[in-house]
């Protein structure tokens, strides 16, 4: 064999290789994986139970109704992703906004309907839950989210945002809001529509 039919083999096997690897490696997705949670059930305090595997997307947020600042801001921000879920009718039908009080003892049922009817929030696609104090320290180690109650009603706790799709996989985080700084809308908006048209 020569010189010219070894190197003319040699480049057809690595022109070969080349369009394997970039048809069979994986695609570089939008939204990839982050992590998974496992199905937690919540009590909404609206009726009954809530489960994760609802099949739906899911843009979860925690809270407390005594924080002064972040968690109105979000909330607030959460009125306006209502709104426009419900413009686009994918509110409640395949994405769910879910708010987590993270102080079960002072946000009873009836306090956190409350704090949920101060943001015109609509039941049926913004789920409000609260579980017992292991119940709540369960789902925020699951998503690795961190808390700590202070002196009074104080709480200081991280503040991230979770979008989570159907399969209950977290597919993107967020920060809540800010003073000044509101939630990406835009961002959170257009991500569910990826999760929601996939």
């Amino acid at each position: 064999m020569t010189k010219k039919h070894r190197l003319f083999i040699l480049l057809s096997i690595c022109v070969v290789a080349f369009v394997l690897v970039y048809w069979l490696w994986p695609k570089n997705e939008k939204l990839p994986v982050l992590d998974g949670i496992k199905s937690v059930a919540l009590q909404n305090v609206h009726g009954g139970e809530y489960d994760f595997k609802s099949g739906k997307v899911k843009l979860v947020t925690f809270f407390y109704t005594n924080c002064p600042d972040i968690c109105p801001l979000t909330m607030a921000d959460f009125k306006d992703l209502q709104a426009e879920l419900k413009k686009e009718k994918i509110f409640a039908s395949k994405v769910e906004l879910v708010a987590i009080s993270l102080d079960p003892e002072q946000d009873t049922p009836s306090v956190v309907k409350k704090y949920a009817e101060s943001f015109g929030a609509d039941s049926s696609g913004w789920k409000w839950l609260r579980g017992s104090l292991k119940e709540t320290k369960d789902v925020t180690d699951d998503l690795k989210m961190q808390y700590k109650k202070g002196e009074g009603n104080f709480l200081s706790h991280s503040t991230t945002m979770y979008l989570i799709d159907e399969n209950n996989k977290i597919r993107a985080l967020y920060d809540m809001a800010y003073s000044k700084n509101p939630i990406d809308k835009k961002k959170i908006l257009s991500d569910i529509r990826y999760l929601v048209n996939k």
